[in-house]
């Protein structure tokens, strides 16, 4: 039971986790789509501490480098997530593969509560992994004890006396 529920709960964590990820490209694809693109795919892949963002988009007409940039700064200043490689393809085809650095010299400093290069501090993941570590131990110790309480005394049958004597029928207590 017990390890029935730390599952759960391991669970439930993994999807807040994922959900709001998911919440953060969705309103990428809305704020594409205001802008006139209909983004067929968007995928946010972080392997070893480095993020790579990929759009793919797809227009009536043939795609410019225009197009590229426009779909890059509307990325660059609404999409609250890490940034370490920006790749857009427009109907197919690689319009811009743009690292970092390379964002950075071309539309300046992200608005104020976008992640930067700068944001990814190994500090803040360590607490974050540090304090769901010790929840997580908390709630084991809880029901490891929780599971090991002794069970209630059970009552004797009828006529038991203490000490392990019958007396049967019962007789009320003489004295």
């Amino acid at each position: 039971m017990a390890r029935a529920a730390l599952a759960g709960l391991f669970v439930c964590l993994l999807a807040l986790t994922g959900c709001a990820a998911l919440a953060d490209l969705g309103q990428l694809r809305e704020d594409l789509e205001t802008k006139g693109y209909d983004a067929t795919s968007i995928n946010h892949d972080t392997t070893n501490g480095y993020s790579v963002l990929s759009i793919d988009v797809s227009t009536a007409d043939e795609p410019t480098p225009e197009d590229a940039e426009r779909i890059a700064e509307v990325v660059w200043t609404k999409y609250p997530g890490e940034i370490d490689r920006l790749e857009i393809s427009i109907n197919g085809s690689v319009q811009l593969a743009a690292p970092y650095d390379n964002l950075l010299a071309r539309f300046g400093e992200r608005p104020e509560g976008m992640a930067s290069e700068d944001d990814s501090s190994p500090l803040t993941l360590i607490v974050v992994v540090v304090v769901v570590a010790v929840v997580f131990a908390g709630l084991m110790v809880l029901l490891w004890r929780r599971g090991r309480r002794p069970p209630p005394p059970v009552a004797g049958p009828p006529g038991y006396q203490p000490g392990g004597h019958f007396q049967y029928p019962p007789q009320p207590p003489q004295g």
